[in-house]
C-alpha cells in the first residue's frame, strides 16, 4: 500500500485467495455502509445495471494485520449485463461481481466514479494498443520503448484527427497511404 498519503482504490484478484474469501464474508455478513446503484446503460446490444456497495471498517474480518492496518473501504460491484445475441434474437443475462479495496474512507458514488473512469482509461488506450496495435505480441527485445513511443505517437496523431475508430483508419491508411498526409499534425 502507499507509504505516503495517497488515496487508492485497487481491485483485488483472485491471487490473493484468503483476502478475498475475507472481503467476500464482508460482503456477505456486514451492513452496508453506502450503495449506488447505476442502471439502463446501453451501447453495443448490452443493457448493464452496476450496483456499487461499500462497506467501511470492517477490518476485523481481515485475518492478514498488514492488509488489516491498511484497507479502511471494501467495495463490491456487481454488473449484471443483457447481452443482445443477435442469432437466436433474444438477450442472454451474464452477471460478475468484482471487489475493490480502499485506504481511505469513500463514498460509493465516488468509488463507481473512480472505477468507471479507470475502465475508460483502460479501455480507450490499453485495449487499442493490445489489440489492435498488437503490442503485447511484439518481438522487439532491444530497446522497446523506442517501438512504444512510436505507437503512442501515432495514436496521439490519430486521437487528436478525432479518429474514433484506430482498427478501421490503420485498415484505410494501409490501402492508401496518402490519407497519412490529410492528418493534422503536431507542431
Amino acid at each position: 500500500m502507499a507509504k505516503d498519503n495517497s488515496k487508492l482504490v485497487i481491485q483485488l484478484k483472485e491471487n490473493q485467495k484468503a483476502l478475498l474469501g475475507n472481503c467476500n464474508d464482508i460482503a456477505r455478513f456486514c451492513k452496508i455502509s453506502d450503495m449506488y446503484q447505476m442502471t439502463g446503460e446501453k451501447n453495443r446490444g448490452r443493457i448493464e445495471e452496476r450496483t456499487v456497495k461499500v462497506y467501511k471498517g470492517q477490518n476485523g474480518f481481515i485475518e492478514d494485520p498488514i492488509w488489516a492496518n491498511h484497507i479502511m473501504t471494501v467495495i463490491s460491484v456487481e454488473r449484471k449485463t443483457l447481452v443482445y445475441n443477435t442469432k437466436e434474437k433474444k438477450y442472454k443475462q451474464r452477471q460478475e461481481k468484482a471487489i475493490y479495496l480502499s485506504n481511505y474512507d469513500i463514498s460509493a458514488e465516488l468509488a463507481y466514479t473512480h472505477i468507471r473512469n479507470h475502465w475508460f482509461i483502460e479501455n480507450k488506450n490499453h485495449h487499442v494498443r493490445d489489440v489492435t496495435l498488437r503490442e503485447d505480441y511484439s518481438r522487439i527485445r532491444v530497446n522497446p520503448e523506442n517501438m512504444s513511443t512510436l505507437r503512442s505517437f501515432a495514436l496521439n496523431i490519430l486521437r487528436r484527427n478525432k479518429i474514433t475508430n484506430i482498427n478501421k483508419e490503420l485498415y484505410g491508411n494501409s490501402l492508401k497511404y496518402n490519407n497519412l498526409y490529410g492528418y493534422q499534425q503536431f507542431i
